[in-house]
């Protein structure tokens, strides 16, 4: 395979949209058949929705949920599975020299990418578990009001009595589940770089692109050779769209899952 390839992989809502909606503004080929924007994603969640649909497809195959939304043990991907992949992958290398994805879910299949890839670059976006799962939890109060204000006469009296959640109440139901899923998608990605050598990944925290951005942009263009135009961060990153970040220790029932976090982000971080 001679095309160059460029894999950004990272926990939902960690940042991985608007990191690579900028490196698509600087000229990174990352798909023809986007997902477009929704809730939580008002600028597009630039995923290439070739991978999302295999990558749905052999989670529904497990039971697990679309969402990717998992913390069970790792998946294995069968020759037939990694046969699909391969098709998706050469037909896109065939068509263009650079190219790259985003898919979150990604991050579950890496021992078969790995397979299908082996000379491709990793970009890994890391955002720390408080804001993260923040960031989850206040999707899905919105999404959840969507709903209800969708709804109409008894159907709408029906949710606002009986299901309809406070913010507060989800924090106190989910934060634990989330946390689980957060520890195992950075457990995976760390399993992963750990077999790398060091000149084939790059961790980056969105936020660290605000202040310094050339850094980072170098190591593409110059150290693994993309040919991208140089745009500034801050001209695609909008701080108005981040929502309030509370401390989500008091919600946290489990404490052996808050100190394996904290031990991932000592580590990741470094």
């Amino acid at each position: 395979m001679n095309s160059k390839v460029l894999v950004i992989v990272g926990m939902h809502r960690s940042g991985t949209s608007v990191i690579t909606q900028w490196l698509y503004r600087c000229g990174l080929f990352i798909g023809n058949n986007l997902v477009g924007p929704d809730t939580g994603n008002e600028q597009g969640h630039f995923e290439d929705a070739d991978f999302l649909r295999l990558h749905q497809k052999f989670l529904r195959k497990r039971h697990f949920p679309e969402s990717g939304f998992v913390y069970k043990k790792p998946i294995e991907l069968s020759e037939l599975e990694k046969m699909e992949l391969k098709g998706v992958i050469e037909t896109k290398s065939r068509k263009n020299q650079e190219w790259g994805w985003k898919e979150p879910r990604t991050s579950l299949f890496l021992d078969g990418y790995d397979k299908l890839i082996p000379d491709a670059f990793y970009v890994v976006v890391v955002r720390n578990f408080n804001s993260t799962i923040n960031s989850l939890i206040t999707r899905q109060y919105k999404m959840e009001e969507k709903r209800f204000q969708s709804k109409k006469g008894f159907s709408r009296l029906k949710w606002k009595l009986f299901k309809r959640r406070s913010l507060e109440k989800i924090f106190e139901k989910e934060t634990d589940r989330y946390l689980k899923i957060w520890i195992h998608y950075y457990e995976r990605i760390l399993e992963h770089i750990h077999s790398l050598p060091q000149d084939r990944f790059i961790v980056i925290n969105y936020t660290e692109l605000v202040e310094n951005d050339t850094q980072f942009f170098s190591r593409l263009k110059n150290d693994w050779k993309f040919s991208l135009n140089y745009l500034p961060f801050v001209n695609v990153y909008d701080n108005g769209l981040l929502s309030e970040v509370r401390n989500i220790k008091k919600y946290i029932k489990n404490k052996k899952l808050e100190a394996r976090a904290m031990a991932i982000e000592e580590e990741i971080f470094l």
